[in-house]
């Protein structure tokens, strides 16, 4: 090995340290969440069945995130052993096939998005104004989704080279220019005229566009290579790899997004004022996981790169140590929210069956955000590691067993509304997370690693 060689391994190892990973990534999240918040949050100035549309909404549009990642999820593992092995030919490829599937597969969700949009917002019954606000919202943002899923890649591969504050960065000045863009939607500055919901949807678009070219060019000034010209060269089974590894890894969370627009679905039947309690409780509640998603993801970063070092036993222990650190920090942050709930909830809304009800879903999240910990850091750290079939497999039996079925037995059958659905949610949480932590304990995950 040269001595450019090891230097260049020794500063990818210091990059992957978990509290160089960790700490960008959470504001990271701090700032997507607050990006959504101040969504809601301006939102609720002007109408409360936009907010009702953004909700229902809001799960429609992860749900293409979460399709996105279905090659950003594999390439992030593929590039983390990869680089842990020495194979940085085979890391600069799967860069390169993974922006071309993300083109294509972005694409086709645009499309996708544009064609289906008003058939969405029928299927969900909505009452006839916040169907129209979701229909422009969506029609928009939807619509747009391959530079969502461009960026995600981009990002991917500059956190699984070590760069996660470059990404940060990014976010928070994409952040800015959204809330600017809010503003003068919403607020008529300057005299401009209000331009709703459409008008927070372009915003929102117009902020993805310039982070998604900001990541371009910080993977250039990085010198990250990404040989283009050799794409066509490209053996297709890496190509069929990442797929297979993301098709697998986004999976579980397709399947739990799914779940929650068939609860959302539920919630809707229960009355706007439930599905706007639902989505100002969730908002909130992204403030209390944050942290252990952050850790969470930090953590598949860490794995797939120590599993390429064959650092098992070392990240055995870590993971451990990071699920004990979430655990305390989602469960802390989670009681301050809900010492405050009133006043919290008071800065969205003064609607008194709105606030009762986010109120009492918010005392519900301590139960729900303890469990969902579980699930964050382990199942992070199994699919670091290629152990990705069977957290699948399981999330799919407990989401739709314990999320959808209890909400409908909880929600509906037994009349506990709103609450029912969310107590479900932390059924579903603590069922799988419980068994996800006995699998990493008992490292039956090691038989996936690649040798």
């Amino acid at each position: 090995m040269t001595t450019s060689t090891q230097t260049a391994s020794s500063n990818l190892d210091q990059r992957m340290n978990i509290v160089t990973l960790t700490w960008p990534i959470f504001i990271e999240i701090l700032l997507r969440t607050a990006l959504s918040t101040s969504d809601v949050f301006m939102l609720s100035s002007y109408s409360d069945k936009a907010v009702s549309a953004v909700g229902v909404i809001s799960q429609i549009v992860f749900f293409l995130i979460v399709v996105s990642m279905m090659v950003s999820s594999g390439t992030g593992i593929l590039i983390g052993q990869y680089n842990g092995s020495g194979r940085l030919k085979d890391s600069a490829h799967v860069a390169v096939a993974s922006t071309m599937l993300a083109l294509l597969v972005g694409g086709l969700l645009s499309i996708g998005a544009f064609v289906s949009a008003e058939g969405i917002m029928i299927l969900y019954g909505l009452e006839q104004q916040v169907a129209q606000y979701g229909y422009d919202y969506l029609i928009i943002s939807g619509s747009l989704t391959i530079n969502v899923t461009v960026g995600i890649v981009f990002a991917t591969i500059l956190r699984s080279n070590g760069y996660s504050k470059e990404p940060m960065l990014i976010n928070l000045i994409s952040g800015v220019i959204n809330v600017i863009g809010n503003y003068i939607a919403l607020y008529q500055p300057f005299g401009l005229p209000v331009y709703g919901v459409s008008g927070v949807a372009i915003a929102t678009v117009l902020s993805q566009i310039i982070g998604t070219i900001m990541l371009w060019f910080v993977m250039k000034q990085k010198q990250i290579d990404l040989p283009f010209q050799e794409w066509r060269t490209i053996p297709s089974q890496l190509y069929k790899k990442i797929m297979k590894i993301g098709m697998m890894n986004a999976g579980e969370i397709l399947s739990y997004n799914l779940m929650q627009m068939t609860v959302v679905y539920f919630v809707v039947q229960m009355g706007t004022a439930s599905l706007a309690a639902f989505t100002y409780a969730q908002n909130i509640a992204r403030l209390s996981f944050a942290f252990a998603l952050a850790l969470g993801q930090a953590s598949q970063i860490q794995t797939s790169y120590f599993v390429g070092k064959g650092w098992v036993d070392e990240i055995l222990h870590k993971v451990q140590k990071y699920f004990v650190v979430g655990f305390l920090a989602s469960t802390t942050i989670t009681l301050i929210v809900f010492l405050f709930r009133y006043e919290i909830v008071g800065v969205f809304t003064q609607d008194s069956d709105i606030l009762a009800l986010t109120a009492g879903l918010i005392a519900g999240s301590i139960l729900l955000e303890a469990g969902r910990v579980f699930n964050l850091i382990f199942i992070s750290a199994l699919k670091g590691a290629g152990d990705i079939k069977f957290p699948v497999q399981l999330g799919i039996v407990s989401m739709w067993g314990f999320g959808v079925g209890f909400t409908y037995i909880l929600g509906v059958s037994f009349g506990m509304g709103v609450l029912g659905a969310w107590l479900a949610i932390a059924m579903d949480e603590w069922f799988r997370g419980v068994i996800m932590a006995r699998r990493w304990r008992k490292k039956g995950w090691t038989r996936f690693i690649e040798k």
